[in-house]
């Protein structure tokens, strides 16, 4: 009888081929982690520099257009005149409503003149009275069509795009003028998620620019209302600190929101929204992978 000792021990390639094959199909799943999601396991999101205030000018009544005062590209400030209409049959309308106003005024003034005299009765009065009324309600709107005339800047800012040109004619509603504020931005960040439990109004973090290559502080202002669930992420606004934190910068500059790494590894065990497998100094723990 051969003793079970006696029998050869099995060949260790099988073994070290399993292993192997273990190891290559754990790096494959590694390997196939987007950049993106190992970026916001590190702290580090994308962001979005954007205007606070933006709009679209648009035409209130028909007209031509006579004159456009900037181009796209150029600065305005707040109360300066834009686009201006050939307003000439408005302002005719206008002159037309004041003087109805004041041939009706003149009526009123002389029915109440001859009522007191007992010459004409109370209603030729109160009839005068409430054409008067309406000559002042066709003036107040012919002077709000007048006013619809100029288009004035609603704030400090720039021209984005030009969308007609002086001497054309355009119907109510038609875009003209794409404006920005280039003096009140906002930083626009997609983060995950599971990083609601800890991301509060007030959070700061580090803005690292694209374009200029500066890093700038910024801070939490608004964390998002809602989640998107196909990509479990949140739309968080925030804000760049400091009196040059603007400087240089324009809407539509991206970059890369920095957070600090004691904020990240803070999280007690089981409440990291996801991401108990990491450590304390950030790697993964034995047995996990990032997510």
């Amino acid at each position: 009888m051969i003793h079970p000792n006696a029998w050869p021990n099995p060949r260790p390639s099988a073994a070290l081929g399993a292993a192997t094959l273990l190891v290559a199909l754990l790096g494959g799943a590694f390997a196939s982690t987007p950049a993106a999601a190992q970026d916001a396991w590190q702290g580090e999101v994308r962001s979005l520099i954007a205007a606070k205030r933006h709009a679209v000018l648009s035409s209130e009544i028909p007209g031509r257009i006579a004159r456009m005062s900037v181009d796209a590209g150029q600065s305005f400030k707040a109360g300066e005149l834009l686009v201006a209409f050939d307003c000439a049959s408005y302002q005719a309308e206008l002159d037309g409503a004041r003087a109805q106003l004041n041939a009706a005024e003149v009526t009123a003034r002389v029915n109440r003149r001859l009522n007191s005299l007992r010459s004409i009765g109370e209603a030729e009065v109160q009839l005068a009275e409430a054409k008067a009324q309406v000559a002042r309600a066709d003036l107040r709107k012919a002077e709000v069509q007048t006013r619809r005339c100029d288009i004035k800047a609603p704030f400090d800012g720039r021209v984005v795009e030009r969308r007609i040109q002086e001497h054309e004619s355009v119907a109510a509603g038609t875009p003209l003028l794409e404006i920005l504020s280039d003096r009140d931005l906002e930083v626009e960040l997609i983060v995950p998620s599971s990083w609601m439990v800890w991301l509060k109004p007030g959070q700061r973090f580090d803005l690292r620019v694209d374009e200029t290559g500066a890093t700038l502080p910024g801070e939490v202002v608004l964390p998002g209302a809602k989640v998107d669930p196909a990509s479990q992420s949140v739309k968080v606004t925030a804000k760049l600190t400091g009196e040059t934190a603007h400087a240089g910068l324009i809407a539509g500059m991206s970059g890369t929101a920095i957070f600090p790494e004691p904020v990240l590894s803070a999280l007690p065990a089981g409440g990291q929204g996801g991401n108990q497998g990491v450590s304390k100094s950030g790697a993964a723990k034995p047995g996990t992978a990032k997510p």
